[in-house]
């Protein structure tokens, strides 16, 4: 996957004080659009629902195609999506997202499971203003202002988070960086046999739904504490250019680090399993134990 995605991956799952402070700047949250989730009762919105949280990052994806409105815009809560942003409110959105002359990125702000469908999840839509000494004059302070769902009156005084900066850098070895579950199973079987690799596979993922959720969303993990000692230098352990991503305090047991699965898949001989691992929010990962 692109760098972009897998540090959005970390955020959501670890909030940024797991990433190295080497790829972090201080960004303000500029507002520009506040709704309910259209359609949400008609997609998988509903079945997420008790996993969802309030300020969890949703992405932004365009459908020009889209018979019913060339300017849709759906809303994916990771691989699922969840509905549209309102039809009457989409149209400078979609062009900034088809001129692709600024990033748009949406967050949950507020969940009400007792509201009627169409009114249990509010999103907003902001970019990234970087933090200076000049800040935003106080006749735009409502950019940085999160507005209350009609139905509530519960309101946000978050308007800073934490965002990534990185060089790009290329694949391990010149690759294509792997971007699903099957470029991962295929590059493990280009390393090892395959017979070998299906039950690895088999065993540590159960499922295919398992295995392309390791994958998508970064939960691919080593405990350094256990790795070998010829590997504890090793890329694998350096997620992201070059940089370790430590995930202490967010399982029961320390040591645990985002394995780059590139580099992983190219050690697959030396991967004895695959172990399903919970942490602390109950959340599966996937614990790649090396020999």
């Amino acid at each position: 996957m692109n760098r972009t995605t897998f540090i959005k991956n970390l955020i959501g799952l670890f909030g940024v004080g797991a990433l190295p402070t080497a790829l972090v700047k201080q960004y303000q949250k500029v507002y520009l659009f506040q709704c309910f989730v259209r359609g949400f009762r008609f997609h998988q919105g509903p079945k997420l629902l008790e996993q969802m949280t309030v300020g969890q990052l949703l992405e932004l994806q365009r459908e020009p195609q889209n018979e019913h409105d060339a300017c849709a815009i759906a809303l994916y809560c990771g691989p699922h999506m969840i509905g549209y942003i309102p039809r009457e409110e989409n149209e400078i959105l979609s062009r900034l997202m088809d001129a692709q002359v600024v990033e748009l990125l949406a967050e949950i702000t507020h969940i009400e499971p007792k509201a009627q469908a169409w009114e249990h999840v509010a999103i907003a839509v902001y970019v990234l203003k970087e933090i200076t000494n000049e800040p935003l004059p106080e006749t735009a302070s409502y950019l940085t202002t999160i507005e209350s769902p009609n139905y509530r009156t519960l309101r946000s005084s978050k308007d800073r988070l934490t965002r990534v900066s990185y060089a790009q850098a290329a694949p391990h070895h010149g690759r294509k960086e792997i971007q699903n579950a099957d470029d991962f199973y295929i590059r493990l079987v280009d390393h090892s046999d395959n017979d070998r690799v299906y039950q690895l596979i088999h065993e540590g993922f159960n499922t295919a739904e398992n295995m392309e959720l390791a994958v998508q969303e970064s939960r691919i993990i080593i405990n350094r504490n256990r790795l070998p000692q010829d590997l504890q230098l090793d890329d694998v352990v350096k997620a992201l250019d070059d940089e370790i991503v430590n995930i202490d305090g967010h399982f029961a047991e320390n040591g645990y680090v985002v394995a780059n699965i590139d580099r992983l898949a190219e050690l697959s001989d030396r991967i004895q399993r695959f172990t399903e691992v919970t942490d602390k929010e109950g959340r599966l990962f996937f614990d790649a134990v090396m020999a």
